[in-house]
Order: C-alpha cells, then sequence, then structure tokens
C-alpha cells in the first residue's frame, strides 16, 4: 500500500496505528525509564557549609542519545547563501552526522580532500559523525576496475583490503562508526566471488586499522515496506550471527528506514526486539518518509522518532538529509527548498528539542542540594552567579564565592 495513492481526509493515521494510545503509553514510560537519570548540584560556601535556598538553573547542551542527518560534504563546505544556512541548520538541529556519498570508495578515489575537510569541519563544532560505508559489494556502487578482476579473486581481495586500508587511515580519529559492510542482501557480487566469509575478513581489516569506531552492518527494509519483507529481515539476521560467530569484530547494527508507507509501531517493536537479541547497539541509519502527504508525514515521523527513542538498544537516530535542496527524495525533506519548515520538521524541535530536552530551575534545600531527573547528556548548571558544566547521570558541585 503506497500512501500516497490516498488522500489526506481518506487516510488516518491513528486508525492505521491502532491501538495508538496502548503503545504510546508503553513508550513515553519507557523513555522516562531509560533515557533519564539522576542529576544532583550541590552548592556549598566558601567555607565549605551548605547553601540553602540558592536558586539553580539546569540547561541540557548536547543530548546522549545521537540525533544526526545525511550531509552533502561539497555543499556543506561551500560559499553560497544557502550553504551557509546549510551549516547553520546543522548546527541548530544536530548532535551527530554522515557524509551521505563522500566517503563512498568510488568518490573516496576521485577526491578525499572533500570528506576529510568536512570531517574536520564536524569535528571542530563538536558533532559526531559516523562513516558510511567501506565496503558496498555490488557492481554498481564499487569502483570499475573491480568487475574487471572478477577472474582473478586473489588480486580482488587485495584490491578490496588495500582500499579499507587507505581509508580507514586517512579517517583515523575522526569518526565514531563505520557501515563496513553496506546492504549485503540485494549488493553481494563481490561476495559471490569471494565466498561471504570475506565480510568477516573485512571488519577484522578495519578494526586492526583503527580500534575505535565501531563496526556497523547496515541495510535496508528491515522495518519498512509494512514490516512484510521478511526474506531481507532474515537474511539481515542470518548474517549478523554468520559474522559474529565467525569473531567478526561487529560493534553495532544500522537499520535504515526510507518509509513509503507506514509499518505498524507494534510490528517495528517486535523486529526491533528481535534484533536486539544481539545485544549490540542498534541505529537507526537513514530515515525519510516520501509521501505528498504532509500530515501524514509529520505524524508518523513522531510516533517512528517516539517508538526508536523508547527502545533501550537503539542509540542514534540520523535522517538521511533535511533540506529539500539537497535530498535524494525531495519529498522527504524537513525544510523546504525555501528554507520554510515543514510539518515533520516542527515534530523535530517539539520533540528533539522540547520535550526530550531538559531544562528546568530550583532552589536549593538545606543541605545545599537540588536534584531533577533529566535527559541524559551534557548541562550547563547555573548557581549564584557561577555556572560549571556537568554530565547527567552526575553529581557537580558549585562553590559560591
Amino acid at each position: 500500500m503506497r500512501l500516497s495513492v490516498f488522500p489526506a481526509c481518506a487516510l488516518c493515521l491513528s486508525a492505521l496505528l491502532a491501538p495508538a494510545q496502548t503503545w504510546r503509553d508503553a513508550a513515553e514510560a519507557r523513555i522516562e525509564r531509560i533515557r533519564k537519570a539522576e542529576l544532583t548540584v550541590e552548592v556549598v560556601r566558601a567555607d565549605g557549609k551548605p547553601a540553602e535556598g540558592v536558586s539553580v538553573q539546569v540547561r541540557m547542551t548536547k543530548h546522549a542519545f545521537g540525533w544526526g542527518t545525511a550531509v552533502a560534504g561539497r555543499f556543506l563546505l561551500g560559499e553560497s547563501g544557502d550553504s551557509e544556512k546549510y551549516r547553520r541548520a546543522i548546527l541548530d538541529n544536530f548532535n551527530m552526522a554522515v557524509l551521505e556519498n563522500d566517503l563512498k570508495w568510488p568518490q573516496w578515489e576521485r577526491d578525499r580532500e572533500t570528506p576529510l575537510a568536512a570531517l574536520k569541519w564536524f569535528r571542530s563544532n563538536g558533532i559526531r559523525v559516523r562513516g558510511h560505508t567501506l565496503v558496498w559489494p555490488g557492481w554498481r556502487w564499487l569502483p570499475r576496475d573491480l568487475k574487471e578482476l572478477a577472474g582473478n579473486p586473489e588480486a580482488m581481495r587485495r584490491r578490496v583490503l588495500d582500499h579499507i586500508r587507505d581509508e580507514v587511515s586517512a579517517t583515523r580519529g575522526l569518526l565514531e562508526d563505520w557501515d563496513a559492510v553496506n546492504e549485503p542482501y540485494t549488493n553481494h557480487d563481490l561476495l559471490d566471488i569471494l565466498g561471504r566469509e570475506e565480510m568477516a575478513a573485512w571488519f577484522h581489516a578495519a578494526r586492526g586499522l583503527d580500534p575505535a569506531p565501531v563496526l556497523y552492518l547496515n541495510d535496508f527494509n528491515i522495518l519498512e515496506a509494512g514490516g512484510r519483507d521478511t526474506a531481507h529481515q532474515e537474511h539481515f539476521y542470518e548474517t549478523l550471527r554468520f559474522l559474529i560467530d565467525r569473531g567478526a569484530p561487529v560493534g553495532g547494527i544500522g537499520i535504515q528506514g526510507h518509509f513509503r508507507e507506514v509499518t505498524p509501531p507494534e510490528k517495528m517493536l517486535e523486529i526491533l526486539d528481535r534484533f536486539s537479541e544481539f545485544n549490540l547497539p542498534i541505529r537507526i541509519t537513514e530515515f525519510d518518509f516520501e509521501t505528498d502527504d504532509e500530515k501524514l508525514q509529520a505524524d508518523f515521523t513522531r510516533d517512528f522518532l517516539t517508538l526508536c527513542f523508547s527502545h533501550p538498544r537503539v542509540d542514534a537516530f540520523l535522517m538521511w538529509g533535511f533540506w529539500e535542496g539537497r535530498h535524494w527524495r525531495p519529498k522527504g525533506a524537513m525544510l523546504r527548498k525555501d528554507w520554510t519548515p515543514k510539518p515533520n520538521y516542527e515534530v523535530w524541535r517539539e520533540l528533539v528539542y522540547g520535550r526530550w530536552r531538559t531544562e528546568t530551575r530550583g532552589v536549593t534545600d538545606a543541605r545545599g542540594g537540588y536534584s531533577v531527573r533529566a535527559f541524559r547528556g551534557e548541562y550547563e548548571i547555573s548557581a549564584g552567579g557561577r555556572t560549571v558544566r556537568a554530565v547527567c547521570p552526575g553529581l557537580v558541585r558549585i562553590v559560591l564565592p
């Protein structure tokens, strides 16, 4: 069922997702339980005595959860007015990013200076970065000379490992994780020649060159298509098991999210729970929802964000682009070409920078203490004219002059 076929008045998201309140209530309870922790402030005077009745302001500066987007590297570094707005929108809305195309193998070999400059821009602005992708093993996504090596498996094997060595070494210290292998269900030309076991060698090679980035297997149609693509789901699950059983250093599960129709939240929770059996972090790596119905798009975005944020194994959620002017599916963007916000952008702001962000104030008690249950992340705490940085969960002590 493609949503664009139906007019907005004929398609009620709450009806599709019934019983909506049941899953939403459970999700909100999980968010309260797993995404918040105790942040305690202790205020004392210069003589060490508790400072009672002091006003304390608590303001989150950065979320522990990853809220990200795909970014076009060359455009990010451009000098146009739109590039400046693009950079500003990234800084205003995201704490994580992934280069949409610039780190893919063919693009990397044509131009490595652009992605390296973009990665350094992210680092200088405190933005965490995913690497996408080391090996996308289908001819369509590989340098042309790989196909010419089809009759020489050993030369092909060396070519792939040389690429991994080159790119991982060049980006060392700049990335939080890598999609080590991307979409092997539909892109398996290299695997048909080298064998599936070669994937484990790719993971090992990447880990040996840089032990810091978490290595992910990434694929699509796990949550999409109404949850009906069970063949794709089974292959993804079995591939993860295959790699782990062979000792591959798989550190995370990348689940895309290129939607054209609604998948019921109960079904998505069931799928996420199944992949949680691996006890690995799950990242929603590539979300967009392509539809002409902007209200439906916003409603589904709200529900999908809520569902994912409520799941204990999910630790990051990345949009696959945000601006219509630089989006592979322009209808999936959150900001129009003229930079005006769409309803799904308002949902993002309402949740990520509103409901799921802690900014509060209170007064210290007789022991000079003030505690708040806050969303996990980094904070600025102000009391008695002093401002300090803190992390939730945690205890911070402020000494007044």
